[in-house]
């Protein structure tokens, strides 16, 4: 069977691995470099403890004080209004307990084979930074921490691992370097990945047993003929060759749509329509920074976290809603600035800096995208994982695999069945 995966971020990327692994013939299909999207600059969690839907209880008033502010954890720019408000309705009705905690239950299921499946990859052969640290959530406030201990608990052990719980002392022991006079929680089953290194090293891995990837390609359209899809690419604008501008078709038997945010644009393509929408995050990398981190931290006061990676710390957060683009808006890096600031004094002070945005693709409900496109049944979407694509990824390509060439996953995806949404 062969197999077009449109997209070359982390999701598509572990879609072509399992895919190409249970032997289908895959080519794969992305804009721009692989990895260069969504994936490059995100903090790299691998949070099953953590993995919870965006719409939460409570949640809408919350961002009703937030929204229209620039310097706030969560922004809508007010030109982007009028297109998102049907959407901006959807995602206010799963701000309801029942929603939420199924949102919940469904995730945590999507994530039992998290652990395993990151193992697996390094017993593939591919080469990725991969630690085993365990995550540290920090709080001021003391019902706050209880609220997520006590989720943590009805979830279980075997699901998120040994949980600790930190007062002061404890956290400044751990993390020597964290102002604010916090407590916290540690999950120690949680790992973290540098997450360049992952597209990287599954995209070498992917060529090297013989799959087709094509990057500085945008596909246009689709035409079906019988019980095969033609995808309609041309090479994008600035990246060279005599075919710059002219269409040319790939052929697939089945095709996976898996471009993050650009997803609903190619559904659309279809006729078929997907509520996708960017909710761009922030980033700031700091090569030797002068600060001492030994584990991924959130800092839930200020809404932003901290990745260690080896030579390099990234300071990650805030939420924007400004429609399909990568305009870097310096208020927002502010935000992180600040906070880094406040919480970890040396996190911006280092040999190099790089600041990065990106677009995480968000659904109404939280919950990802996955499986067959209402009546196209050779045409799959995988997208919508918000900011949890890297703890997903590797379970979200495993079922999809098993989806096109079973027929079926072992995994119930009726929570995640694109059909929802028509």
């Amino acid at each position: 069977m062969r197999v077009a995966v449109v997209g070359g971020g982390i999701i598509g990327l572990c879609a072509a691995h399992y895919l190409e692994r249970r032997g289908a013939e895959v080519v794969l299909l992305e804009r721009g470099e692989v990895g260069g999207g969504c994936s490059k600059g995100n903090g790299g969690w691998v949070c099953p403890s953590i993995s919870r839907p965006l719409p939460a209880p409570g949640l809408t008033l919350t961002s009703l004080r937030w929204m229209l502010r620039s310097d706030s954890p969560l922004y809508i720019k007010p030109s982007a209004m009028p297109g998102l408000m049907g959407w901006l309705w959807a995602f206010r009705r799963h701000c309801n307990a029942g929603s939420y905690g199924a949102g919940v239950a469904a995730l945590a299921a999507l994530n039992a084979a998290t652990d395993r499946l990151y193992r697996g990859l390094a017993d593939d052969g591919v080469e990725f930074e991969h630690a085993e640290s365990g995550t540290i959530l920090a709080y001021d406030d003391e019902g706050e921490r209880g609220q997520a201990a006590e989720l943590l608990a009805r979830l279980g052990e075997e699901r998120v691992g040994p949980v600790d719980m930190l007062d002061r002392e404890a956290l400044r022991e751990a993390e020597p370097d964290l102002g604010g006079n916090l407590i916290g929680l540690r999950m120690r089953g949680d790992t973290h990945v540098r997450p360049e290194s992952l597209c990287a090293g599954l995209a070498a891995s992917l060529e090297a047993r013989g799959a087709e990837i094509r990057t500085g390609v945008r596909v246009v359209g689709f035409t079906r003929v019988g019980r095969r899809v033609r995808a309609m690419v041309a090479r994008n604008p600035g990246t060279g060759g005599a075919d710059v501008g002219r269409a040319e078709e790939i052929g697939a038997d089945v095709v996976v749509l898996a471009a993050g945010a650009e997803t609903a644009a190619l559904v659309a393509t279809l006729g078929r329509r997907l509520p996708v929408q960017a909710g761009k995050g922030y980033s700031i990398t700091v090569r030797n920074a002068r600060v001492q981190l030994s584990q991924p931290l959130h800092v839930t006061p200020a809404r932003i976290g901290f990745t260690p990676f080896r030579g390099a710390v990234r300071t990650i957060g805030t939420m924007e809603f400004s429609g399909i683009n990568l305009r870097l808006d310096p208020r927002r890096v502010a935000i992180l600035e600040r906070a880094a600031r406040r919480y970890l004094p040396g996190a911006l002070d280092g040999s190099e800096r790089v600041d990065w945005v990106g677009m995480r693709p968000v659904t109404p409900d939280g919950l990802p995208a996955i499986g067959w496109l209402p009546g196209l049944p050779n045409v799959c979407v995988a997208t919508g994982h918000q900011m949890l694509g890297v703890t997903l990824a590797p379970s979200t390509g495993h079922a999809l695999a098993q989806l096109v060439l079973d027929g079926r996953s072992e995994l119930d995806l009726a929570p995640f069945d694109p059909a929802r949404f028509t």
